[in-house]
């Protein structure tokens, strides 16, 4: 072992010690990592797409069982002042592991966990291909903080500066997403798809994580009259195929047959 080499090697405890800490622990056991599965899941939203449809896709896509919270305007204001949520934001994915219920918070965050639950792969084990994915999510989130901004101004502290939706501000705003902000973006994805080899964004044999994240972002934006989205995406032939193989997958077509039919 590598203590009775270091040992061997007269090396003092205090060393040893440090030299444990420096390597990374061993991976866990089957068991270990049985124990920390949920056994209970619950996904609070609103009853629309949004941020929430990543992870509603997901989910399914992973055979996970859960809860479909739909909330409405007064059960979320509910949950936000009962502190329930830790940011007062949704969504919230509530986990219930050996008798202990914890609400995880953040979109990307919940992403990332929901992709390490199944066994379909959607979050790599490989730590450069999962950092690769964890990217793609991040940039992702970049991508809508300029849309963002401009959508909901009084969160953010721009309504004043901006003179609110009608604003002189917003306008210019408005109009460097179309032109600058969200081509750029763009690209960087029609980039990154054009040197995959599967069609998926991080060149995985099967889609991952940051494919459920960003197969509704895009169809979300390609609607969005803000930055002009159906014009905008017919530029980027990549991103349409990407969409377009994302919403063929069958696990996100049974369920969207399903939901559309409830």
């Amino acid at each position: 072992t590598r203590e009775e080499f270091m040992e061997s090697h007269f090396v003092s405890s205090e060393v040893l010690k440090s030299y444990q800490e420096l390597l990374p622990l061993p991976p866990r056991s089957m068991d270990s990592q049985a124990a920390q599965l949920p056994t209970k899941i619950k996904l609070l939203y609103f009853d629309l797409p949004g941020k929430a449809d990543a992870m509603r896709l997901a989910l399914n896509h992973a055979s996970i069982e859960f809860e479909d919270v739909r909330l409405t305007r007064e059960e979320f204001m509910e949950k936000k002042t009962s502190g329930e949520l830790a940011f007062g934001q949704v969504p919230a994915l509530v986990v219930e592991v050996g008798g202990k219920t914890t609400t995880l918070v953040q979109s990307a965050a919940i992403a990332r966990y929901i992709g390490q639950l199944g066994s379909c792969g959607l979050y790599p084990n490989d730590f450069v291909k999962a950092a690769q994915v964890d990217a793609l999510v991040d940039q992702a989130t970049d991508m809508m903080c300029p849309v963002l901004c401009a959508k909901y101004q009084d969160r953010f502290g721009y309504d004043q500066a901006l003179g609110g939706m009608e604003g002189e501000g917003t306008k210019l705003v408005e109009s460097a997403l179309q032109t600058t902000i969200m081509p750029r973006h763009f690209a960087f994805f029609e980039n990154v798809l054009a040197a995959s080899s599967t069609g998926w964004v991080a060149d995985t044999s099967e889609p991952s994580t940051a494919d459920f994240v960003l197969g509704p972002q895009f169809k979300q934006l390609a609607s969005n009259e803000m930055i002009k989205g159906a014009e905008l995406i017919t530029k980027y032939p990549k991103i349409v195929a990407f969409v377009k193989k994302f919403y063929a997958l069958p696990s996100v077509k049974a369920w969207n047959d399903k939901t559309e039919s409830a």
